[in-house]
């Protein structure tokens, strides 16, 4: 009996650690997708779809807060964009 409940509580951390896992994959894989989006959007020249990028991509790298610093990010890259064709 023993036995069974040391295997369940074995299993149910291993189970545990893998979905923590894939969840720290997902959130990674996000962030590089924000960001080709991101960089896509700058390369466009169209600004107002590299703002909404970059501020995607910031709030997601911060935890859905944008800082003053990551605004700023944006604005410097927004201001050497060249224009759009």
């Amino acid at each position: 009996m023993d036995f069974l409940v040391y295997g369940g509580f074995m299993l149910l951390v291993v189970l545990a650690f893998y979905l923590v896992y894939r969840y720290f994959g997902y959130l990674e894989s996000r962030k590089n997708l924000l960001h080709t989006e991101y960089l896509e959007a700058l390369e466009s020249g169209d600004k107002s779809k590299a703002l909404n990028a970059g501020r995607r991509y910031y709030a997601h790298v911060r935890g859905g807060n944008l800082s003053i610093y990551d605004e700023q990010a944006i604005a410097n890259d927004l201001s050497i964009m060249k224009p759009h064709d």
